[in-house]
């Protein structure tokens, strides 16, 4: 139970310390913080302050005083989530990380040290300019490190996996202030629980450490088409999935959406070398085009793209994900079922239905090179199918019914997955909606092995209790301030 003096024992506690360092209600930065959030939905949460540390130490410091006074606490990185409590908090601290933004290439250009308060279009402005590049982000704006602890699905994911897969260490500060570096040889049962089952769960990230590759620039860009050639869409995507193993570089997100009225589906496409038109696009290239931006261009301009075409800054947004395998009268059957629902809607929220897949670099490549995360995937060299519903609206009146809509449309896409045998339990965190049970679509085996790391690492469970971000390793007990399930 939430007890309001200790969010101000807390406060006081951290402002003593770090005076400059805590932003309350009465400065013009509180409401400044608030706007750095990405939706409308976390901008409205009050924190009963700010705490923005400027380093490692101040975090373990802060974390002690917060704990002493069992104060309820939450993580913001980039504050990207669409989860109206995912990285915000009403009545307790703010842990705003947005001051740790160092970017640090090593000698050998094999690694980069990056601070939580990055986000991957600064981060790829800096890399590019060094000829290399990480797996992360294709949007500008979204923060590295809630990207990579969710999972990441990067243009470079074809190649080399989720974004876990390319996390070489990890400084993290328990919950009783102590730091540690986590890495495949230190803390490795951590290192592993926090490549899928999200840092949040067992400490703060104070700085990530990502594997990097040469770049010398990519391909991609949107490529927007109209209803009338969505047969052709759908056949030449079966083409373009059948040859994705073996061209091992590719990257498609399909996005589909109603625009004026009529449904339209961008393709935004990548290809990790500066190869003009790839033929594994031919048959989606061939295609009549209302729009086309496919060029040689930088990973960050790419991201720059896709944030200005798909924003929502500022608005209310919500998600909902499912996964099945890969079946192309499937993928068009649940295409058809969403188009089919949300047509009656569609003048008052703005939907959309994206697909994405999880490559066999995704399933396999960590598992085969030693490097297990936790997601339970591994299997044929195979492509899954993740897809990706998302609302947008403008009026807080409405939050209730777009919610009761995203889980009935969620709801009967897995229930006709499960007609055709094709359904999956695996829920990608970074699309998850707070009603989801992310940690249990891992499968039992990794939830125990999650469970026991927790106890471990936090055996009073700070945060699994205290900490309210995020989705929890027990998705049957929801911490303070999570949001009760509508029913309508």
């Amino acid at each position: 139970m939430y007890n309001e003096s200790s969010a101000y024992q807390a406060r006081d506690a951290l402002a003593a310390l770090y005076p400059a360092l805590v932003i309350d209600p009465s400065s013009r930065a509180y409401t400044e913080s608030q706007h750095s959030f990405w939706s409308a939905c976390q901008r409205q949460n009050t924190p009963v302050c700010f705490f923005q540390p400027e380093n490692s130490e101040q975090v373990q410091r802060a974390m002690v005083e917060v704990v002493r006074a069992k104060c309820p606490f939450v993580i913001k990185g980039g504050g990207h989530s669409a989860n109206p409590l995912g990285s915000s908090i009403r009545g307790g601290v703010q842990f705003d990380l947005v001051k740790l933004n160092h970017v640090e290439i090593a000698a050998d250009k094999q690694t980069v040290r990056v601070g939580p308060g990055v986000r991957w279009g600064d981060l790829f402005l800096v890399l590019e300019k060094a000829g290399v590049i990480a797996v992360g982000g294709r949007d500008y704006g979204v923060g590295v490190p809630g990207f990579v602890f969710g999972g990441g699905i990067s243009y470079y994911s074809n190649l080399h996996g989720w974004g876990i897969d390319n996390l070489v260490s990890v400084d993290i500060v328990l919950a009783t202030g102590e730091t540690v570096t986590v890495n495949s040889s230190d803390h490795l049962d951590l290192f592993k629980a926090i490549r899928g089952g999200g840092a949040h769960n067992f400490g703060i990230v104070t700085s990530l450490t990502l594997k990097l590759y040469p770049f010398q620039g990519m391909w991609g860009g949107m490529n927007v088409v109209s209803e009338e050639h969505f047969d052709a869409v759908f056949a030449a995507y079966d083409v373009y999935t059948k040859d994705l193993f073996r061209n091992g570089k590719a990257h498609i997100i399909m996005d589909f959406f109603r625009q004026d009225g009529e449904m339209v589906v961008a393709q935004f496409m990548g290809y990790p070398e500066p190869l003009s038109d790839p033929p594994i696009f031919e048959n989606l290239r061939r295609i009549p085009s209302a729009l086309n931006t496919l060029r040689l261009a930088d990973n960050s301009d790419l991201a720059s793209e896709m944030a200005q075409v798909t924003d929502s800054t500022g608005k209310r947004n919500s998600y909902w994900t499912l996964a099945m395998e890969y079946d192309i009268n499937l993928l068009r059957s649940a295409f058809e079922l969403w188009a089919r629902k949300t047509k009656p809607l569609a003048n008052r929220f703005r939907f959309a239905f994206d697909v994405n897949h999880i490559t066999p670099a995704m399933r396999n490549k960590a598992a085969r090179e030693g490097r297990h995360n936790v997601y339970g995937l591994e299997g044929p060299d195979e492509p899954l199918t993740n897809i990706l519903l998302t609302a947008v609206w403008e009026q807080e009146r409405d939050d209730a019914q777009v919610q009761c809509i995203l889980r009935d449309l969620g709801e009967a896409l897995e229930a006709l997955a499960q007609s055709r045998g094709k359904h999956r339990l695996f829920k990608y965190m970074n699309y998850a909606n707070h009603e989801q049970d992310v940690i249990s679509g891992f499968g039992s085996k990794s939830k125990a092995f999650l469970l026991a790391v927790s106890a471990k690492y936090d055996p009073e469970s700070v945060f699994q209790k205290l900490q309210t971000g995020g989705f929890k390793l027990d998705a049957s007990g929801r911490p303070f301030g999570s949001p009760h399930q509508e029913k309508l």
